[in-house]
């Protein structure tokens, strides 16, 4: 029985057409790769998920990371059962490990969202939690000794200047060594609208299948070999027919 590759980040690592985790084992054969990505996540979700994987599974070859928008953050409920999403932006999932279901992407009520933006949301705040959770994934998945990657959904989940001391001595101690970056700390976001735009349907903001593909591809295993031609065209071509997208 193979080892397990698991992946965890937002919609840009698991959405409604292949993503990145898809082609890892195009890269690197005979792994079982679980993708654990859910839309809507914050960084907190992201880290609780990862270790949480960390402690569920045995054997683990390796585990990708993506973290995602520091404006995020979560909503813990006791709401049992699949939720009916009904047009919101925010919907929650129930956790057996955990006994409770997350909100993801924030409070589903507009103005109880907008109070907490108004109130509790700080954007240096954010930053910081930011680097927490990338530290404390780190030093678990360390302890743990789970080979791990870490990259970014896009360049504004860091920023260059920190805001105090105390941010700069904590992302002074973050193990950059093992993340993974588009050009100067950019992410998958700026490598596909640089590269493959022309894919993309028309007003979505996620990246094509085609750009995941060459993520993996160019940025995260920088690999000179691509896959048969006819694998190829229909990541290209992925869009076409379907639903009238062309």
């Amino acid at each position: 029985m193979h080892n397990k590759t698991i992946a965890h980040g937002c919609s840009f690592t698991r959405y409604g057409w292949p993503c990145w985790p898809k082609f890892v084992p195009w890269f690197n054969g005979g792994i079982t790769m679980l993708n654990k990505g859910r839309s809507g996540s914050g960084n907190e979700t992201i880290s609780r998920a990862a270790i949480n994987s960390a402690m569920k599974h045995t054997q683990i070859d390796h585990m990708y990371i993506m973290w995602s928008g520091t404006d995020r953050y979560e909503v813990i409920t006791k709401d049992r059962g699949a939720d009916e999403v009904k047009g919101r932006v925010t919907y929650y999932v129930w956790d057996d490990d955990l006994q409770w279901s997350t909100w993801y992407g924030g409070h589903p009520e507009k103005d109880k969202h907008e109070y907490y933006r108004r109130h509790f949301w700080d954007e240096e705040h954010q930053y910081y939690r930011t680097l927490e959770h990338i530290i404390r994934t780190q030093l678990f998945l360390d302890k743990k000794a789970i080979p791990y990657t870490m990259m970014i959904f896009n360049k504004d989940v860091l920023r260059d200047e920190s805001y105090s001391e105390g941010e700069r001595a904590l992302y002074n101690t973050i193990d950059w060594t093992k993340f993974l970056f588009y050009k100067d700390k950019q992410g998958l976001w700026e490598f596909a609208e640089d590269n493959y735009k022309e894919y993309y349907i028309p007003g979505e903001s996620h990246p094509p299948p085609i750009a995941h593909y060459h993520w993996v591809k160019d940025i995260m295993f920088e690999s000179d070999v691509r896959c048969p031609e006819d694998e190829y065209n229909k990541l290209k071509n992925y869009f076409k027919g379907k639903d009238g997208r062309s």
